[in-house]
């Protein structure tokens, strides 16, 4: 058996706290749980840039799919509908306990 090779990472203290905190969660000491991230992030077949790529493209799709939504509203001839859907999507995310920002839709402006 070949002996374990040490890996070295850097990390903040806010990270190194939360791995320290997963770890203990589950039941594991450090070294071993993030043994078991990185064979997980290996055997995975997304990457990390990959992740990132697939997010990417899913806010360009709904921002897009925003975007000619608005526009519809704007130009359809029941005027009040646009701020109607407005509220209602205010309405749904405070049920749903999501923030409602005009980064995220339900923007009034035109």
């Amino acid at each position: 058996m070949s002996r374990p090779k040490c890996l070295q990472a850097y990390v903040s203290d806010e990270l190194a706290i939360r791995a320290r905190a997963a770890a203990s969660a589950n039941g594991l000491a450090l070294s071993e749980w993030l043994r078991t991230v990185i064979v997980r992030a290996c055997d995975s077949d997304l990457s990390v840039a990959s992740d990132r790529s697939v997010m990417l493209r899913l806010y360009r799709q709904s921002l897009f799919a925003m975007v000619g939504v608005d526009a519809l509203l704007a130009g359809h001839s029941d005027h009040a509908l646009r701020e109607r859907v407005h509220t209602a999507f205010a309405a749904r995310c405070r049920a749903a306990g999501v923030a409602e920002t005009t980064d995220e839709g339900g923007s009034h402006e035109a």
